[in-house]
């Protein structure tokens, strides 16, 4: 029983926040109000200048930025650094905690002398800049996410020159999540009602692994009807979109100031010994 709890809980947790996701969306703030396709340069942008700055105060800075943006964007800060440090901490550890032993430098702690293992002064460092580089560059992405619809993500990368097929995929993928996620769910309730006594764990592993080739199987038979309804009407590869963007001036203020920013941040980033 407590896998069927669990699952139902994950899938009712997911959508929620799917939810309260597009929500935040069409509040008003700065990045809602600015035109997606001009939004979607300008963040690329920030988190390519992330990915190639190497010294930790001009990453910080893009860090803090992005803070001033998510609290100027009515996006509450508490959601926000949910989405971002959830999965972080456990990704870059895996992948930063070798730098801290392996890295040569001034020893801060010496671990073992044959052979010789020390925490460096120096790995640390470069550790705490690949973690903060990649909060940083996730913050961006993030907040693109969070401030703009599906919709007009996937209208914005049409227009910037991605193959009518990708935003055809892209978007069928996204809007086939939640199907997926209400057939789940609805599986899981009809489960758990046909239950007469709490299931040990091989049992509960059983279930599992029957539901999840029925959900399978249902998946694959879906989307076959699916592309041939699609077909059926009309369908030749070319996604439609009803919303339209207008670039007015306040579009070209928020591009020239953040031209100008990551114009500074280079600079400061080659200036620094």
């Amino acid at each position: 029983m407590k896998l069927f709890d669990k699952t139902i809980e994950g899938v009712i947790k997911y959508i929620n926040e799917a939810v309260f996701a597009e929500k935040y969306a069409k509040s008003r703030g700065i990045l809602q109000s600015i035109n997606p396709k001009i939004k979607l340069i300008v963040i690329l942008s920030f988190v390519v200048i992330t990915v190639l700055t190497k010294h930790l105060e001009v990453i910080f800075g893009l860090y803090v930025l992005s803070l001033i943006f998510c609290y100027f964007s009515n996006v509450p800060l508490k959601h926000y650094l949910k989405r971002v440090w959830f999965f972080i901490p456990i990704f870059t550890g895996i992948i930063a905690l070798p730098i801290i032993f392996i890295t040569p430098g001034k020893p801060i702690y010496v671990l073992l002398n044959s052979p010789y293992i020390a925490i460096t002064y120096e790995g640390i460092y470069y550790a705490t800049i690949f973690t903060l580089r990649v909060a940083t560059a996730v913050s961006y992405a993030v907040l693109l996410t969070i401030t703009t619809t599906w919709n007009d993500i996937t209208k914005s990368l049409n227009k910037l020159g991605i193959p009518d097929m990708v935003i055809t995929i892209m978007t069928i993928a996204y809007r086939y999540i939640f199907l997926l996620m209400n057939t789940l769910i609805d599986s899981m309730y009809s489960r758990k009602s046909r239950l007469c006594k709490n299931l040990g764990m091989k049992e509960s592993w059983i279930e599992a692994g029957k539901n999840m080739g029925a959900l399978f199987i249902k998946t694959h038979q879906m989307g076959e009807d699916l592309y041939y309804a699609m077909l059926s009407r009309g369908y030749l590869n070319e996604p439609q979109t009803y919303s339209e963007f207008h670039t007015e001036t306040k579009d070209y203020i928020f591009l020239i100031i953040s031209i100008f920013i990551m114009a500074i941040a280079i600079i400061i980033d080659r200036c620094i010994l």
